[in-house]
């Protein structure tokens, strides 16, 4: 556990990022404060749970609301719930990712070549480049609805300073970020609201976007250290000739490859749960925008149209992660087979060839990221999702156009 606490120069710009971003929201699974990390958990979990039961009575008890206010408000309790899931699953498995977190300071500290340091280099800087993507435009999406509630209540208070004698329906036009008019006459009770909204908001972009791009950088992570097994494996031949060393190396590499089968086992496991919420919420949030768009395009409203490929853009990319992963992930461990083949195994002794033969038939069996334990998360899957979504979209224009 003392490599969880040693983090060299390489560890912590690679896993650094992840830490800010997951700490707040109490899921960052190496914290020390373990009982501070439940209570920031418990306060983010309950704050979108209220957020989810809120704007849920908004849409069954508001009878004049328009379909885009609908649209927003249920975008909102679909990324709420999913979210909540999300934060729950990863404080479940803690000690699984928090073994995966020592294993990955001990990669860092022991990695002796230059080829293995450029390939967790590798694989790092394109963990940190999907984060600052994600978690920038995700909070640029936030931003301006909270400044926009905070620019209507500085609005409110210097035209209350110039007239005294307004009306009720006059103190109720401060807008709030959930795209709501404050339900109170009273301006310190709206700009609570709107503070309890913005942290509501600032959750969700870091609990969702965050647990993503979190599991994304671990497994990119892996597949580094797969890459690297395979480097190793396909060099086997090379070094002393001596049978005892030969062995002694061959035992050396299979742990190597146990452990990142286990810790991979972990992973998938910690992904069963979050995939399966993911793609059931995520086939509800493209068939409502799907409605969106073309409801836009009958009106001729180009904002929303424009907003409505945004949001299905956005929706394509989250998934597009995961798929890439689980892509990533098998090949890699299926590429283990084929790097013993590219060594000169038939200049070995037939005890170490016999155990190589054995290596080769695991890794036949590659590792697959599963939603539900029965659907592979692929890039076939996502060309799978991707022509459904087109067709549900044309299936809905013709209706549109019938009708």
């Amino acid at each position: 556990m003392d490599s969880c606490k040693t983090w060299n120069k390489e560890m912590t710009r690679e896993f650094f990022p992840y830490k800010r971003i997951m700490w707040p929201v109490g899921s960052w699974p190496v914290d020390s404060s373990k009982n501070f990390a439940k209570l920031r958990a418990l306060f983010v979990t309950v704050t979108l749970a209220l957020m989810v039961a809120y704007l849920s009575m908004e849409i069954g008890y508001h009878d004049g609301a328009n379909l885009n206010l609908i649209i927003d408000h249920f975008t909102l309790i679909t990324i709420g719930t999913l979210t909540i899931i999300k934060i729950s699953i990863i404080r479940l498995h803690r000690d699984d990712l928090s073994k995966y977190m020592c294993n990955a300071a001990s990669d860092w500290i022991y990695v002796a070549q230059r080829d293995h340091r450029e390939v967790m280099l590798r694989y790092a800087n394109l963990g940190r480049f999907v984060f600052f993507s994600q978690m920038c435009s995700s909070y640029i999406v936030i931003i301006p609805l909270i400044a926009e509630s905070l620019l209507s209540f500085v609005t409110m208070s210097s035209l209350q300073n110039i007239t005294l004698s307004m009306s009720v329906e006059e103190m109720r036009v401060i807008k709030l970020p959930h795209d709501m008019i404050c339900p109170f006459n009273a301006q310190v009770a709206c700009f609570g609201i709107c503070i309890v909204q913005a942290v509501q908001l600032i959750s969700l972009a870091t609990g969702n976007c965050g647990s993503d791009v979190f599991l994304f950088g671990i497994c990119m992570h892996l597949c580094g250290q797969l890459e690297i097994l395979g480097l190793q494996l396909s060099r086997f031949h090379e070094g002393k000739g001596n049978d005892s060393w030969g062995k002694t190396k061959l035992v050396a590499l299979i742990e190597r490859h146990c452990l990142l089968l286990n810790l991979a086992k972990d992973i998938v496991d910690t992904l069963d749960i979050i995939l399966s919420a993911q793609l059931i919420f995520q086939a509800s949030l493209i068939c409502i925008i799907g409605l969106q768009f073309i409801v836009s395009l009958a009106i001729s409203d180009f904002f929303l149209v424009v907003r409505s490929i945004l949001s299905f853009g956005i929706l394509m990319i989250q998934l597009f992660l995961y798929t890439y992963v689980g892509e990533i992930l098998s090949l890699r461990t299926q590429a283990i087979s084929t790097a013993i083949y590219l060594s000169k195994w038939y200049d070995l002794p037939i005890n170490i060839t016999r155990d190589i033969c054995f290596i080769m038939f695991r890794a036949t069996y590659p590792v697959y990221i599963r939603v539900g334990k029965f659907y592979n998360m692929d890039l076939n899957t996502f060309k799978t999702i991707l022509k459904a979504s087109a067709s549900y979209f044309s299936v809905l224009r013709i209706m549109f156009t019938q009708y």
